[in-house]
């Protein structure tokens, strides 16, 4: 993780998500920073899960960064693709879609 560029991506979802609570429905962890932010444990590895458009209940546009890859990972992990794999889990679990942005 050597590029701070390839640990952070922006999403946008086709509907608002009340991230929370799809987390909570997933079981995974998390610690609610603000209205705005929450630290998601996934899959051992760490993020920082900010919303840009909306709050945790009603987010529409997310950047997420990875802060700490799980130990149980390869090196070369791409850390944008756990990041998909998150987003992926809430958005199916929502009934929902989402688009990566730039």
């Amino acid at each position: 993780m050597s590029n701070d560029d390839q640990a952070t991506a922006r999403y946008q979802f086709s509907s608002a998500v009340d991230v929370l609570t799809g987390f909570e429905h997933l079981g995974i962890e998390h610690l609610e920073v603000s209205n705005k932010r929450t630290i998601v444990i996934y899959q051992r590895t760490i993020f920082n899960f900010a919303v840009l458009t909306g709050q945790l209940d009603t987010a529409l546009t997310v950047e997420v960064e990875v802060f700490d890859i799980s130990p149980d990972l390869d090196t070369d992990t791409d850390p944008v693709s756990l990041i998909e794999q998150l987003i992926g889990e809430l958005a199916t679990t929502a009934s929902i879609d989402w688009e990566r942005q730039g």
